[in-house]
Order: C-alpha cells, then sequence, then structure tokens
C-alpha cells in the first residue's frame, strides 16, 4: 500500500466514529475524520489515480508515534465503488503525516503487530500510548493480540527517515510482564523503566545492559520529570500497600550505573492511598508538576513539583470517585454531580462550575468520557435522550461551564478522538 496517500496533512486530530442506528442494534462498524486548526471535520479518503473512486481506509485502532507518524491497526478498506470492498483483518500500518503515505509493516518480520488493536480494547484507563525521547524515537506497546496483552515495547528508529520503508524503521523490543496504569515510561535519552513478572521494576538503558531495582523499596509507579528525566514513587516496607500512608519520590540519574538517593528523598505522610494499581499519574503542561489521584474515594491528590523536590497533599470534595476529563493549564478538571470540578496547581486555586445542560432528560451513554478539543479548553461529552434516542454531543467549556449542544444526525457518537500535531 506504498501508493495510497490519505489527505491527513492538515490534521490536527483524527476520530473515529461510531455508524450504528437510533435503536443502537445493526452496528455497522465506525468511519475515520479528520479535525483541521479551524475545528472542521471531514472524511479521510484517498482518491484512486486517473479515477473518480474514492477509497475509505478505517482502522480499529489510531496510535500517535510522534508529530510525523502515525499507526494504524487493523484497517477496513472500502471503496465507493460497490464492486470493490475488501477487509484486512489484523495488518498495522505506519501512516506519514505530511503527506499521508501508508506503509505495512511486515508481518513475519513483526508477527507482535498482528491484531495489535486487539490488545487495547481491554485497556481501560491504562495510558498504553506509545512515548517519545529527544532523538525521534518513538516506543509502542506490542504483543500477542490474541491473548489481549501487549507484552512488549518496540522502538521505533524515525528520526533519520526522509523515504520510510518498514526495512529502515529499527524495532527493538524487551518485555512487559504486567502493567499498572503506565505500562513503562522513557526519559528523553530513551532509557525505559517497566514492570516485569512477579512486580519486578527494570530499567532497560538506551546505552545497552538493564537495571533491577530491590523490591524491598516498593517502587509502585514512575513518571518522567520537568528535565526529561525519569522518577520513581515507592512506599515503605510494608508488604498490604493499601495500608501504606507515607510515600517517596525519587530522581535517577542514568549512566554506566543508576544512581538515586532512596534514603532522602521527598517523602510525604498522607491521609489516603495512592499506591495501589488503579493510581493515576498526571503530567501538566509545565511539565514539572505531577499529580497522582488517589485510588480511594477520598478524592485527594499528592502533588509533586519535581522542579523544586516538593511533595503535597491536596484535599478536595469527598464522594464519588470522580472522573479526570482533562488536562490543560496546569489544571485538572472533574466531574461529580454535574459539576466541573477545577483545580490549578499553580494558584493553588480550587473552582466548581455547574455545567449549563440539564442531564435529567438524557442516558450518558459513554460515563463521562470526554475528549479535550484542540484549544485544550473545552472538553465533548456524550449523551442519549430518552424521549427518542436521539445521540447528543455535548461541547463543555471547562472554565464557563457553558454547553454548546449538536444533534448528531448521523448517528455518528465518537469512539476515539486522537490529537497527531
Amino acid at each position: 500500500m506504498a501508493m495510497v496517500k490519505l489527505n491527513i496533512s492538515d490534521a490536527e486530530m483524527l476520530a473515529l466514529c461510531g455508524n450504528e442506528t437510533k435503536t443502537k442494534s445493526d452496528q455497522q462498524g465506525s468511519d475515520l475524520f479528520k479535525i483541521d486548526k479551524n475545528g472542521k471535520m471531514s472524511a479521510v479518503f484517498w482518491v484512486v489515480p486517473g479515477t473518480t473512486d474514492t477509497l475509505s481506509i478505517v482502522p480499529n485502532l489510531i496510535l500517535p508515534l510522534s508529530a510525523e507518524y502515525v499507526l494504524f491497526s487493523g484497517i477496513n478498506v472500502s471503496c465507493n465503488n460497490p464492486n470493490s470492498y475488501y477487509y484486512i483483518p489484523g495488518d498495522s500500518y505506519v501512516i506519514r503525516k505530511k503527506d499521508g503515505a501508508v506503509f505495512k509493516i511486515d508481518e513475519e518480520k513483526y508477527p507482535d503487530f498482528q491484531y495489535l488493536y486487539r490488545a487495547y480494547y481491554n485497556a481501560g484507563d491504562k495510558d498504553l500510548n506509545p512515548r517519545t525521547d529527544k532523538l525521534n524515537n518513538a516506543y509502542c506497546l506490542a504483543g500477542d493480540g490474541a491473548s489481549y496483552s501487549p507484552s512488549k515495547v518496540y522502538k521505533f528508529a524515525l528520526g533519520s527517515l526522509s523515504d520510510i520503508t518498514m526495512q529502515k524503521v529499527n524495532l527493538d523490543q524487551f518485555p512487559v510482564g504486567s502493567y499498572n496504569t503506565h505500562p513503562f515510561e522513557v526519559d528523553f535519552k530513551g532509557n525505559c523503566i517497566t514492570f516485569v513478572s512477579n512486580d519486578r521494576v527494570i530499567l532497560y538503558k538506551a546505552e545497552g545492559g538493564l537495571y533491577e531495582f530491590p523490591q524491598e523499596e516498593n517502587v509502585f509507579n514512575y513518571f518522567v520529570g520537568y528535565n526529561g528525566d525519569l522518577y520513581c514513587c515507592s512506599y515503605p516496607n510494608e508488604k498490604n500497600y493499601s495500608s501504606n500512608k507515607q510515600y517517596k519520590i525519587y530522581p535517577l540519574e542514568v549512566g554506566a550505573q543508576v544512581l538515586y538517593d532512596f534514603e532522602n528523598a521527598v517523602s510525604k505522610t498522607t491521609q489516603t492511598s495512592y499506591s495501589g494499581s488503579d493510581s493515576r499519574i498526571y503530567t501538566l503542561e509545565n511539565k514539572y508538576i505531577h499529580v497522582l489521584v488517589a485510588t480511594d474515594d477520598t478524592n485527594n491528590m499528592l502533588v509533586y513539583n519535581s522542579k523544586e523536590e516538593t511533595i503535597k497533599e491536596v484535599g478536595f470534595t469527598p464522594g464519588t470517585l470522580e472522573d479526570v476529563v482533562g488536562v490543560s493549564n496546569n489544571s485538572i478538571y472533574r466531574i461529580m454531580d454535574n459539576k466541573i470540578y477545577k483545580y490549578d496547581f499553580v494558584s493553588d486555586e480550587k473552582d466548581i462550575t455547574p455545567i449549563d445542560f440539564d442531564f435529567s432528560s438524557c442516558t450518558v451513554y459513554k460515563k463521562w468520557s470526554a475528549y479535550n478539543v484542540p484549544n485544550g479548553s473545552k472538553f465533548i461529552l456524550g449523551a442519549i435522550r430518552n424521549s427518542d434516542m436521539a445521540k447528543l454531543r455535548i461541547e463543555v467549556d471547562m472554565e464557563s461551564g457553558k454547553a454548546t449542544v449538536f444533534e448528531d444526525m448521523q448517528d455518528r457518537p465518537i469512539v476515539t478522538l486522537v490529537q497527531i500535531r
């Protein structure tokens, strides 16, 4: 398919949109759309040279490898000519954004990329997005699609590719035994940290070799700090992490040896638990404020400043665990009881804004699933109006709570929205 060129050079985002009926029966699959910088949404296609035929190429999975490359898995290809339709069940493809060129990953050389989309279906809230380093390498989870468990990390070396072919792409791999919310992280040099079997935490060094963290240090999560270095989160020597109320965070220095000061790490005694498999880490735009969301219903957050090496716990409204729907302007936005809870971690200000929309007549068909629009100040909710089963797309301004409602006349709820700029 090297001859195929998708019209996505002006795309800021790619959206997979469902195509089911209002009765929610007769599932028809999806279609692929692009959204440009002005918010205009249009179908993605390829015109067959010398003909009036257009090909629609719709993946089951979209992964942004870098600013210039996107990975598709499990694509459906259809033509406006009714006699030309075919389905490519499990192959994966790399798409170059600047001209939309499509390149197939060799399934014989790299069988872990067969049926890749299946391995992502049951990911839940796991952060399985690819990572990048400062050398223009992308790191992507792959594995046996039939087992629904991506178990290896591959490196796509994209920096020197002026005319990409998969023969020039160098894919290195290492195993991931099990994953929490962050299966792996990569620093700016290409050092990669991940969990392997039996909760072992391994650092794969960019220059070769690996380092295994002592299990008594109880590393339960990790993230990339403001300077591009890796940081580890640990709790004291307790077997039952759910009862633990003290945490340590420390930076790593990766060279010929891996160095860190565990004894003098920044520590904090907290009111709640952050170390479970469901704990979430969010890194804000300034790259040095990192927020760990509590695993219980206190809605507390553990906030670490990797630039100043300070840590604090911020208490919020107890109750049903709120869903994080947006991260922008160094704030986190969460929803509870049809209100927006905004937490600004730079000014330490908290705001509560009611959403300007009456949900009493609707059934929320995506449980507060939301997609940030490109400007980062709005998010999109989906709902079904009970009276006539009409699908609604509700765009909510995070700052004011004002809602703009669009009735989806084409019955195309957004299934996946990926920012690729």
